[in-house]
């Protein structure tokens, strides 16, 4: 009879496979996620085994960036229509109706037919067994009444675009999405230490930045702010003799990088400052290939009436678009009495405006490396904005 590999959300299953045929979901999960899990089988016997587990909430963070955001699963659902042969039906249901019905469903709620059910024939599954179920049919309409080829384009349809769409319901953020695999191990069909895959190398991110210590704030962050998806993103080693730190150098670095078949997907980020966004556009104007992006450091109110100091003295200024790096999303009052303020150094002709720095930026840098997820009264706030933020970029 074979052992079964199953990947579900509670009771719900949303892929599953036999003895070596089954798609490996390990990229969904961290390689630290094993947990005890409950398998079920016939006669409504139990058992409790290794499993991979991590809250959808969290898996969610993952499947954007692995290209299945909303707007995403809407081009995979397009895809599947059409590379359906022509002498199979593509269902009448609209991606749009699709969603709003799993955007409805609770996973806790679905009742699904267990081992005892016997087998299904192709399509039967998803038509008879479970897009029929109140929960699915509850918004709609069309999921009730499917054929049995309906029923195989959507057993078809990509997991991962089933799985996303139901997490646009908050109530199932909080269910595990489990993929147990300790039948077809416990079966010789392979082995536990070869079962993780992890992410490809199209899977992963390499972020460039304008200078070293930009790149090693970020990377310390990321391990304290999102955790879910930490092994996504490598960085430049800035650590010898780190050749492109400037903004010149590091349009010349892009251009180099747009003319190389790299397959990593690239994003790279320039301050918001005015030489930062000189670079942006020129970064942008080249022919960037379509797993490269750039972004610019966001816009923050905080930033709208900041303290400076120049030539005519100090003042309170919108410093967005002419001073604002990724030092200024350090905690910039941790340990201090005088407040934050830009020194305006130079003056742009071209863009009409000058250029600014965070003075004493070297010490709020120090004091991040050194408090950081030690001290808990440390400000991450801003920091957590700009790598929200940057996850958008990459995915958008």
């Amino acid at each position: 009879m074979g052992s079964m590999i199953e990947l579900g959300l509670g009771h719900l299953e949303i892929d599953w496979g036999k003895n070596e045929f089954f798609r490996n979901h390990s990229k969904l999960f961290l390689e630290t996620d094993i947990a005890p899990a409950t398998y079920y089988y016939a006669k409504g016997h139990t058992e409790t085994k290794p499993a991979y587990v991590r809250k959808l909430g969290s898996v969610i963070k993952r499947l954007d960036l692995l290209g299945y955001t909303v707007e995403g699963c809407g081009c995979h659902y397009q895809n599947c229509i059409e590379s359906t042969p022509e002498y199979y039906p593509t269902p009448e249901t609209s991606f749009e109706i699709f969603k709003k019905a799993l955007a409805s469903v609770e996973v806790n709620q679905v009742a699904v037919p267990g081992e005892d059910a016997g087998d299904f024939d192709l399509g039967e599954y998803a038509s008879r067994a479970i897009l029929n179920n109140p929960e699915f049919a509850k918004t709609g309409i069309q999921l009730q009444s499917l054929s049995l080829d309906e029923g195989a384009f959507f057993e078809n349809l990509d997991p991962y675009v089933t799985l996303r769409l139901l997490g646009e319901n908050p109530k199932n953020l909080n269910e595990d999405l489990i993929w147990r695999f300790s039948d077809v191990v416990e079966g010789g069909w392979v082995e536990e230490s070869e079962l993780f895959e992890g992410l490809a190398s199209v899977d992963r991110y390499l972020i460039v930045t304008e200078g070293s210590s930009d790149s090693s704030i970020l990377q310390h962050s990321l391990q304290l702010l999102e955790p879910d998806v930490v092994d996504f993103f490598s960085f430049v080693d800035m650590s010898h003799n780190y050749p492109f730190t400037g903004t010149g150098n590091l349009v010349n670095f892009c251009k180099g990088l747009s003319t190389i078949g790299i397959q990593n997907k690239i994003l790279v980020i320039v301050d918001n400052d005015t030489a930062g966004r000189d670079a942006f556009q020129r970064i942008m104007a080249l022919p960037l290939p379509s797993n490269m992006r750039a972004a610019v450091l966001p816009r923050l109110s905080e930033f709208t009436s900041f303290r400076t100091m120049g030539p005519t003295g100090e003042a309170l200024e919108d410093v967005n678009g002419r001073a604002v790096a990724i030092e200024c999303f350090l905690d910039l009052h941790f340990g201090r009495e005088e407040p934050p303020a830009i020194r305006w150094t130079s003056y742009d002709p071209a863009a009409g405006q000058y250029q600014g720095e965070l003075i004493q930026k070297k010490d709020y840098t120090l004091a991040f490396f050194e408090h950081c997820g030690k001290d808990a009264s440390y400000d991450l706030s801003k920091l957590k904005l700009l790598w929200s933020y940057l996850l958008k970029s990459c995915v958008a």
